[in-house]
């Protein structure tokens, strides 16, 4: 296979696992200091019913860390605390992997020797398996249509409805797109302070969405990395995670996966991730909950309502001008901000070759939104935000209280 051989990164699978079984699909769980959480969640898969989508479900848990020499003196003690949970983990599926109800693999990113490199983060991890996974479909003696296996993107800390392996599945088929985000609600935090700012979090995720949503992008969904699942085949044309990212992994893999054969929104199961406080990533839920606790502030800052005004005015301008130049997309914008951002990128430039590459205006189009992808678009929304008009907390936000009412 081309992409493993060019971009695959690929780690032994330890279990007693049937190597020759045909998956249907696979659930890629990274762990780090999970020996806590781990348990609830692999219990909370085996839970899933039918009992028979199970058997044909490999479980892989990517248990990983960075060495203790790789990071400064000052960040040791806290890995080393991180290396020795690890050690927990690994043991913990070794004992269960003897009585595991249905298959169950791991892989060793932990112990000395094997640890991932000094840039590696959860990005690799989440490649690793991946990436491993499907080295054990390259080599199964019944081949695996890669376009009927999915893949389930889930975080150590995370449970799941009964119907989940099930129902994204079959609903991700059914759509014909190659990826699909599952709707998420996260779990009972610890005490009212940290219930409210995982309740105000939530709020400002779902506000943004629904901004890109209502502005008509195509990049209009939920980044998180346990609400994720994709197809194989869609997996290796979305070009895999990107392996140098400490965080936001999900974010990038996703806008790839729009490119490759786009998104869909799993309506019939759910996903509960982690309320918990966290410093390990540099920004993400975790992170979040952590500057709440420490500001003693959980009203988080919102976009003000004006740039989705902006989103959706360009957007419509570049679709109803889809076939002109330029100067016609421009003189349809009310926002100086928003031309001086589409100059600042080389939009004229980069315009006019869409011209000459391509002849429909549906192709123009959608070369277009390979451009002014989610992570362009965010940008966009950041230049606004700088330029024109500053966050405001969401209770400030008349349109995000219909949103969120919806």
């Amino acid at each position: 296979m081309k992409y493993l051989d060019k971009r695959g990164v690929v780690r032994p699978l330890l279990g007693q696992f049937d190597r020759g079984h045909k998956f249907c699909r696979a659930v890629v769980i990274p762990a780090l200091a999970e020996a806590q959480h781990l348990p609830f969640t692999l219990h909370s898969l085996w839970n899933n019913v039918p009992e028979s989508v199970l058997h044909d479900t490999l479980i892989l848990v990517v248990v990983n860390n960075r060495s203790l020499e790789s990071v400064e003196k000052a960040r040791r003690s806290e890995l080393k605390k991180h290396i020795d949970d690890n050690a927990l983990t690994l043991k913990w599926l070794e004992n269960e992997n003897r009585h595991a109800p249905f298959p169950l693999a791991w892989i060793d990113a932990s112990s000395p020797g094997n640890e991932l490199p000094p840039w590696g983060g959860v990005g690799l991890a989440r490649k690793i398996g991946c990436d491993s996974v499907l080295t054990v479909l390259v080599k199964s003696p019944t081949p695996v249509n890669l376009r009927d296996f999915v893949f389930f993107s889930l975080d150590a800390d995370t449970a799941t409805s009964p119907n989940y392996i099930e129902a994204a599945g079959k609903e991700l088929r059914n759509s014909r797109c190659v990826g699909g985000v599952i709707p998420f609600k996260h779990q009972q935090a610890d005490s009212a302070e940290e219930q409210a700012a995982i309740d105000a979090y939530e709020a400002f995720l779902h506000y943004y969405v629904a901004g890109l949503r209502w502005a008509g992008s195509p990049y209009a969904f939920h980044t998180i990395g346990s609400c994720l699942c994709f197809t194989g085949d869609g997996y290796i044309r979305a070009g895999g995670f990107p392996a140098r990212r400490q965080a936001g992994e999900d974010f990038y893999f996703c806008v790839e996966l729009v490119k490759a054969g786009g998104i869909c929104e799993i309506q019939k199961t759910k996903v509960f991730p982690s309320a918990r406080v966290s410093q390990r990533v540099p920004f993400g839920t975790g992170r979040r909950m952590a500057e709440a606790m420490v500001s003693g502030n959980n009203t988080f800052l919102a976009y003000d309502f004006r740039v989705f005004v902006c989103v959706r005015e360009l957007l419509a301008a570049v679709s109803t001008h889809q076939g002109e130049g330029v100067d016609r997309i421009y003189a349809s914008l009310k926002n100086v901000a928003t031309i001086n951002f589409l100059d600042g990128r080389g939009f004229p430039v980069i315009w006019e070759r869409f011209h000459r590459q391509y002849k429909t205006k549906p192709a123009i189009l959608s070369a277009f939104h390979r451009w002014f992808d989610g992570f362009v678009t965010l940008k966009y929304i950041h230049w606004l935000t700088e330029k024109e008009w500053p966050r405001l907390p969401i209770a400030d936000i008349p349109e995000a209280k219909v949103f969120l009412t919806v």
